[in-house]
């Protein structure tokens, strides 16, 4: 299954109906949609990005700011991030604008 690249230029910011919460353990974490009271579970990347995205950024600076985290980033983490993005945003997590 082939997943969309998002443009580096394209805004990613958290949807309005999104929380977020940091498991006690420290292992990741929890978004629960508002409106449909399901819970998403993150793992440490996941909620590494999550922090990253804040109240809204660029895919590319997101990307780019992710590099900084990951000792030994691999070449397909765009790809990665993109996809992890893509799903957020079916689940209405995340808005994804000029993607």
């Amino acid at each position: 299954m082939s997943v969309a690249s998002i443009d580096p230029a394209s805004s990613v910011r958290p949807s309005p109906r999104a929380t977020y919460r940091k498991l006690a353990d420290g292992s990741g974490a929890v978004l629960l949609h508002l409106d449909t009271a399901a819970y998403h579970g993150l793992n440490e990347a996941g909620s590494v990005i999550w922090s990253l995205i804040g109240t809204g950024t660029t895919f590319g600076e997101l990307v780019t700011k992710l590099k900084a985290e990951v000792d030994d980033a691999p070449p397909t983490l765009a790809d990665e991030v993109s996809a992890f993005l893509r799903d957020l945003e079916e689940r209405d997590l995340v808005h994804i604008n000029g993607g």
